[in-house]
């Protein structure tokens, strides 16, 4: 049997976000991370450099679809986990965590 491990391939990251403010150095980091300029990445999402800029400045301006595509164009996704407290009043809502799914999705979508 042929197994193929492909370099992009290892284990998953969570970084737990509870404000959308934390997600700015998070979306730079893995476009960085995945070797793409802003220009590059716009391209793939089909909007401006100008447009990325906004995007990776304040996330939490932008529509999720939005932030769902660069995300799935970076190999990432979102997840969101309620946290397990026991307590239902302590449970004002639900944790995001940004998961680095370290298989990049290739082309455009």
């Amino acid at each position: 049997m042929f197994s193929h491990t492909s370099p992009w391939e290892t284990t998953a990251v969570d970084y737990p976000l509870k404000m959308t403010e934390q997600l700015r150095p998070q979306l730079q980091a893995l476009r960085k991370q995945r070797g793409l300029t802003q220009v590059q990445l716009g391209k793939m999402i089909g909007v401006t450099q100008a447009r990325v800029v906004e995007i990776e400045a304040n996330p939490g301006a932008v529509s999720l679809q939005q932030v769902m595509q660069v995300l799935s164009v970076l190999g990432a996704t979102l997840v969101i986990r309620a946290m397990d407290t026991g307590n239902l009043q302590t449970l004002q809502g639900a944790a995001e965590v940004l998961t680095l799914n370290e298989t990049p999705k290739k082309g455009r979508w």
